[in-house]
């Protein structure tokens, strides 16, 4: 065990990003199933099963790590990114009022 300290309210993150985790990848799985993932693998459906067993503690890791799991077909902002759109599109919309109030201040 680790002697770093990490407040409750790490803890409660961390538990409740791996279980966002974990049930991606479980959804994922049941979509395409065990056995296609299997194959595109190039292991057996057992060795499926096996993993998914650990699925568990590879969820905890990500989120200890603070890593997220995303469909490939997501797009990924990151928090200073998503700040910037927003502020452009307040500026934006903020302009068109602007515009069809007559341009009156």
């Amino acid at each position: 065990m680790s002697t770093e300290s990490v407040s409750a309210e790490q803890l409660e993150s961390t538990r409740k990003l791996s279980a966002r985790n974990e049930a991606e990848v479980l959804r994922a799985v049941a979509r395409v199933t065990q056995a296609h993932a299997a194959t595109c693998m190039g292991v057996s459906a057992s060795t499926i099963s096996r993993t998914l067993e650990d699925l568990q503690r590879w969820s905890q890791l990500l989120a200890a790590v603070g890593l997220q799991i995303a469909p490939t077909d997501s797009m990924v902002v990151d928090r200073i990114e998503l700040n910037a759109l927003e502020s452009m599109a307040l500026k934006y919309l903020e302009a068109r009022q602007f515009q069809r109030m007559g341009g009156q201040g």
